[in-house]
């Protein structure tokens, strides 16, 4: 269930992310109008939006999977903002005496000249993700591997919550490979 929780928010994180980041980085406008709001929003602290969560969303998988999605979105736009936007102008010109149009420009220059910044960013969301997940899980839910360690809590069963530990420490290394 935790892992699901996880894919689910990173999934939306990431799709949105990249287009996040494609989007400021490559329109001037956009990037004028939305990064304040972007670096405004990326400042308040994911785990501040649970209470607001669980009454939008209410106490069910939708608050958890926007919670981890809104914690694993801003390491993706920025990281894929700076990976875009700092792309070496000699390829795009390049690109342009070759003949290459806005799409092929995007798909074949941008985005691996971009890569290493938007791998980084994703990195950094795993870790996030699995952070985030834990304070959804322990608002409310009722499976999962922090509620798991919640129990172990309330039963003081350290070995408990040794396992779930060991298993965030695991889905996180299995995820970052």
């Amino acid at each position: 269930i935790s892992l699901a929780r996880a894919a689910s928010g990173f999934a939306v994180a990431l799709v949105l992310g990249l287009a996040a980041g494609l989007a400021t980085a490559r329109v001037r406008t956009l990037q004028y109008l939305a990064e304040p709001l972007l670096h405004g929003f990326r400042a308040i602290p994911t785990i501040a939006l649970v209470p607001l969560c669980i009454l939008w969303f209410g106490i069910g998988e939708p608050s958890k999977v926007a919670l981890v999605a809104w914690g694993a979105f801003f390491p993706i736009w920025i990281t894929t903002f700076i990976g875009v936007r700092d792309v070496h102008v000699v390829y795009l010109r390049s690109a342009a005496c070759l003949g290459a149009g806005r799409l092929a420009t995007l798909l074949l220059i941008v985005l691996p000249a971009a890569l290493p910044f938007i791998l980084s960013g994703i990195r950094q969301a795993i870790a996030v993700s699995l952070i985030v997940l834990v304070a959804a899980e322990l608002s409310g839910a009722s499976a999962g591997v922090a509620y798991m360690m919640s129990q172990g809590h309330q039963l003081f069963r350290v070995d408990i919550m040794f396992i779930g530990l060991v298993l965030l420490g695991t889905f996180g290394f299995l995820a970052d490979r």
